[in-house]
């Protein structure tokens, strides 16, 4: 009998570390210097979170930073290497939001802003009327993406497929993420036919390779022009798309070949034609902190310049996606768009 209980006890410790073994491999420990598509997946989990990296599967610092970041905030161990631990947080992260009630919310604002119907965030909740209150926490569940794809730093262009495309090839080819392509294109399915029209989000800004911020930003940059704030900071309708559209920064309406001043000292990041944006330059000023100032007529300062603060780096104009002459300005702090007027002295 005694016997019997230790054939038991043995299986028992077998079956238990076969489940271990089998639920570990499933996730492969990844840290700095690795490559392959886990490293890809994990680059496109992390897209979806709002980290601005280069999707290449290639595990670099940048990688490792967005880890640090994601790991601080899930508070897991902070070391920059995806365990099991980690790459399950990311999936939970990534399959819905946490989301506390603000006075002025109703479900069918939030639907819209989350880009998910009433009915699922309902059944989620199980909410059995529209109604919510103030502080009430709510799950988004994220059906696609968990939020809008057309950020500013993306630009959509029509791809013809070509033979053997596949979307992990095209996702790798453009910086962007399988998921990505599939929800611009509505496809159930990762199959694409030769010939084929598809829409692809391209990367149009790298700010993979910028500064981390390790220390509270102060309130000192300068304005880079001065004007009317023709377009502020938050939701608008897009004036040329005319669809609603997050915009990033201060959009200052100037005449054209106003000078335009670096808002703080640092080495230029980019200084030339981004799609959308224009004439374009951005600035890296240490502590995780990037300016940019788009369509402009004239570029002054070539990459990796250092420039101080109210050094003129441009000279404004409407190039780009632009309904008049302005500088479309913003600040990102860790590669995350704020609200200038934060950080702007008076």
């Amino acid at each position: 009998m005694k016997c019997n209980h230790i054939i038991i006890a043995i299986l028992i410790t077998i079956l238990v570390s076969s489940s271990i073994v089998m639920a570990e491999a499933n996730y492969r420990v990844l840290q700095q210097g690795m490559e392959g598509r886990d490293v890809r997946e994990l680059q496109e989990n992390l897209v979806m979170l709002g980290h601005r990296i280069i999707i290449d599967g290639k595990f670099g610092p940048a990688t490792k930073r967005a880890v640090i970041q994601f790991q601080n905030k899930s508070k897991l161990p902070s070391d920059g290497i995806v365990g099991q631990s980690t790459w399950e947080s990311l999936k939970e992260a990534i399959s819905f939001d946490k989301y506390k009630v603000r006075s002025g919310d109703t479900l069918s604002a939030l639907a819209h802003t989350y880009d998910v119907p009433v009915t699922v965030i309902k059944e989620a909740n199980k909410l059995s009327s529209d109604t919510i209150k103030i502080d009430q926490e709510l799950i988004i569940p994220k059906t696609a993406l968990g939020g809008p794809i057309d950020t500013d730093f993306y630009e959509i262009v029509s791809y013809k497929v070509q033979r053997r495309d596949t979307l992990d090839k095209l996702a790798s080819r453009f910086h962007t993420t399988i998921r990505t392509i599939k929800k611009v294109n509505n496809l159930k399915t990762v199959h694409i036919r030769e010939g084929e029209i598809i829409k692809i989000p391209k990367l149009v800004i790298d700010l993979s390779n910028t500064s981390r911020n390790t220390t509270s930003v102060k309130k000192d940059f300068i304005w880079p022009v001065r004007g009317r704030i023709s377009s502020g900071y938050g939701w608008r309708v897009h004036p040329i798309l005319n669809k609603k559209h997050f915009h990033g920064g201060l959009d200052i309406a100037v005449k054209r070949g106003t000078s335009v001043k670096a808002a703080k000292s640092g080495v230029v990041l980019g200084s030339g034609w981004v799609s959308g944006f224009g004439k374009t330059v951005t600035i890296d000023h240490g502590n995780g902190v990037v300016t940019l100032y788009a369509h402009n007529s004239r570029l002054l300062v070539k990459q990796g310049q250092r420039v101080n603060q109210g050094q003129i780096i441009a000279k404004s104009g409407s190039t780009g996606r632009s309904t008049g002459p302005h500088v479309d300005f913003r600040i990102l702090i860790d590669n995350k768009p704020v609200n200038p007027l934060k950080y702007l002295n008076k």
